[in-house]
């Protein structure tokens, strides 16, 4: 009798075990909740802000591009694809602790602005290819910095009633970070008497504009370029069509300022097509608008404004007569007016 009831104790156990154990296979299932950050991305000191004065429905913003880097090496580990949701950019990054870079639109927006992805956090740079830039001059180019951010490991959970490897992401932190305009819009404005003489335009050029800018500090590069431009914007200011106001602008990487009182000199070369089929080439020294600018705003400039340089300029054109054609000639290449406005005053 005794072994009798020591067997139905030993059954009764294993079957309350088997119960128990199946019971918690069902009830209780690993999952992995992945903490992600997302970026609050302030617009409001860019052209992309509707109420700034530099607002163009042309340039709308698209969305964001972030270069993360790893913030022992200060090596580039991943550039995220771009974002159109501008204002609140999730990352999804590894763990690890990043620095990042924050930029308008993706790279191939962007076509006229290099980035040199090989470079260390603190060197990324964005800059034009070459020493001479013709109508591949920069888009327009806002950017931010982040750094030291951690992204934290998943944390396991156990729920009932869930599939085996159930990711969940959840919002574990939001950073803010404010975007300012690297890219200075230059305004090129040229008063022309005799505007009767001329026929067209060749390419004008000006010197002295930084050819990089640093990403992380927004420095403008010491390293010069040459900017090439058209200016062909036309409006008349006379009843007989003889004054004119040539305009155009440009985005560029702005200039060193460090340059500022140190001799070297902001040049204007404009080059003009006479109805004689000559070329009137007019160089100008503009460093002094150039620095009374800098004396005007480098107290704004601290506080990232988006600010415009204009550079202004008067010509008197000398008295040409128009030629024949002649089959077989050379005629110099012009650009086309691009008459926009016109103001005859009478």
């Amino acid at each position: 009798m005794g072994n009798r009831n020591v067997f139905y104790t030993i059954i009764v156990g294993l079957v309350v075990m088997w119960c128990a154990s199946c019971e918690r296979d069902h009830l209780f299932y690993e999952t992995l909740e992945r903490p992600t950050v997302v970026l609050d991305v302030d617009w409001s000191r860019t052209a992309f802000w509707p109420e700034s004065k530099a607002y163009d429905t042309r340039n709308v913003l698209n969305g964001v591009t972030i270069f993360a880097f790893d913030s022992a090496t200060h090596r580039m580990v991943r550039e995220l694809p771009p974002d159109a949701n501008w204002q609140s950019p999730r990352l999804n990054l590894d763990p690890g602790t990043y620095d990042l870079v924050v930029i308008n639109d993706s790279r191939q927006e962007l076509p006229t602005i290099f980035f040199n992805m090989e470079e260390r956090f603190q060197y990324f740079t964005a800059s034009v290819k070459s020493d001479t830039v013709y109508t591949d001059h920069p888009d327009y180019l806002a950017v931010s910095s982040v750094r030291n951010l951690r992204i934290q490991p998943p944390l396991t959970h156990y729920y009932p009633d869930r599939p085996d490897e159930y990711y969940e992401d959840f919002v574990a932190r939001q950073v803010s970070t404010v975007q300012h305009a690297v890219t200075k819009r230059i305004n090129v404005q040229v008063y022309v008497k005799g505007m009767n003489y001329c026929k067209g335009m060749q390419r004008s050029y000006i010197t002295g504009l930084a050819k990089s800018v640093n990403l992380v500090t927004r420095k403008p590069s010491k390293e010069e370029a040459v900017y090439g431009f058209n200016l062909v914007n036309r409006e008349f200011r006379s009843s007989d069509y003889t004054e004119a106001v040539l305009t155009q602008s440009f985005n560029c990487f702005g200039f060193n300022e460090h340059k500022i009182g140190t001799g070297d000199k902001f040049e204007l070369t404009i080059n003009f097509v006479l109805v004689d089929n000559s070329i009137h080439t007019v160089e100008a020294d503009v460093t002094d608008q150039f620095e009374q600018w800098y004396e005007e705003h480098k107290v704004d400039i601290g506080i990232d404004l988006d600010l415009d340089i204009d550079v202004n300029m008067e010509v008197d054109l000398p008295p040409a007569v128009e030629e024949p054609e002649e089959a077989g000639g050379m005629t110099p290449e012009t650009v086309p007016w691009n008459d926009i406005i016109q103001e005859i005053i009478l």
